[in-house]
């Protein structure tokens, strides 16, 4: 089984394995899994593909961030005053069934 590396600003970010009708893409870092599987007929093209890729400015590749703003009828901002390090109440001193 022949296998090459495709690589991106020096890291690997997958391999390519040969098949029949081209190259089948594997995915080893999360910012090319959209790529995960896909047949490319040369490797120039999977290298072209990681490259439109991983080469988009941040600000596009993402939404904008939203932030929710408490309103009438929202549970009270003393439910959110826990961390990872606080026990969570539970349902039934809370008085929930």
């Amino acid at each position: 089984m022949l296998k090459q590396v495709v690589e991106f600003n020096g890291e690997a970010v997958g391999a390519l394995m040969r098949e029949n009708n081209g190259f089948r893409f594997v995915a080893v870092k999360y910012g090319v899994w959209s790529l995960d599987g896909r047949l490319f007929s040369h490797p120039s093209e999977a290298t072209r593909a990681v490259k439109m890729l991983l080469s988009k400015r941040a600000g596009r590749s993402m939404p904008p961030a939203s932030f929710w703003v408490p309103g009438d009828g929202d549970p009270s901002s003393s439910q959110f005053r826990w961390n990872a390090v606080s026990r969570i109440p539970s349902a039934q001193k809370e008085g929930r069934v």
